[in-house]
């Protein structure tokens, strides 16, 4: 993937590679769970010194000499762990090196995380870890501790909008790429679905409510949903306060100025940045798996009481 081959975690590990000072272990933190299985594969390729033929069997996940686990869409368990130590002590196949990548590090539970530590400790000969996870808190310390750690939070905005543009099509690139706030997967959603959704939380902001709060909460509490409400939101309070400001030529979002206008003459400049910090608090709260319906309760009251 083009885009990931720009990232820093992307160029730490091919300078390694280049040096020849490959880690046993690194450990990919990135929010992205639509594309961090991708990102692995492209970080193990890397590893294995692909030629075109292995990084097609690596991208199809039937490279003999590069296990994946676990299964798509699955957990991985201890069953998945002792199939993978087992595999550790069985010669490659087709080069000298044996990868091993491990998805969704977050859902793997405590058990599973301690067995994999005899290996991280004393990992065998040509043996490499490539282990992901879209939040670094349940991974335990022990296992963070014997890998090294690539952060990748997010993509500059205007490589998240040429992405755009260019697979996409999309004239509204540019205002998905500010929506998305840097995470490529959201951009994705955004640009796949009918339209941005700027008039609709334009809208929102406008007539929000007490009486509205709670219906709001629960509509915008799921994952996707959560993912996609509240860049939009911040997206939409940013460019209220900019009308405010008197700077209609900064307006990113697409949304009718009409409808702005009306939202602005509700809030205050005071409140409007308030509801800047307040969206991006509760941004880095849901990192931490707080429960998403009362966080989103508590945020737009909040809003509102500073209206």
């Amino acid at each position: 993937m083009s885009l990931f081959s720009e990232s820093r975690a992307y160029r730490i590990v091919s300078g390694d590679c280049a040096r020849g000072r490959v880690s046993h272990a690194y450990l990919l933190v990135c929010p992205d769970m639509r594309n961090l299985r991708t990102f692995l594969k492209e970080l193990a390729k890397l590893v294995m010194g692909a030629d075109e033929r292995s990084a097609r069997l690596i991208d199809e996940e039937s490279h003999s000499d590069c296990r994946i686990f676990p299964a798509e869409g699955e957990k991985m368990a201890v069953s998945d762990v002792k199939e993978l130590l087992e595999g550790c002590y069985i010669k490659p196949v087709e080069g000298d090196r044996k990868v091993f990548v491990i998805d969704r590090m977050q859902d793997m539970l405590a058990p599973a995380q301690n067995k994999l530590l005899k290996v991280l400790e004393e990992p065998p000969e040509n043996v490499y870890f490539i282990l992901g996870t879209s939040s670094e808190f349940p991974v335990l310390s022990t296992v963070k501790s014997r890998a090294k750690r690539l952060d990748l939070v997010s993509f500059p905005q205007e490589q998240i909008e040429r992405f755009i543009a260019e697979n996409y099509r999309r004239a509204d690139a540019k205002e998905i790429a500010a929506l998305s706030g840097g995470v490529l997967g959201r951009a994705q959603e955004l640009a796949e679905s009918s339209e941005a959704g700027e008039e609709d939380m334009a809208l929102f902001a406008l007539n929000l409510s007490p009486a509205s709060v709670p219906l709001a909460a629960k509509k915008y509490s799921s994952r996707e949903e959560l993912g996609k409400f509240l860049p939009r939101l911040r997206l939409i309070y940013r460019d209220i306060l900019m009308l405010k400001l008197g700077r209609e030529d900064l307006l990113l979002a697409g949304a009718e100025a009409k409808i702005l206008r009306r939202a602005a003459a509700r809030y205050s400049v005071a409140a409007l940045v308030n509801a800047q910090e307040l969206i991006g608090r509760a941004e880095r709260d849901f990192k931490f798996n707080a429960n998403a319906q009362a966080g989103i309760e508590t945020l737009l009251f909040g809003i509102l009481e500073g209206r």
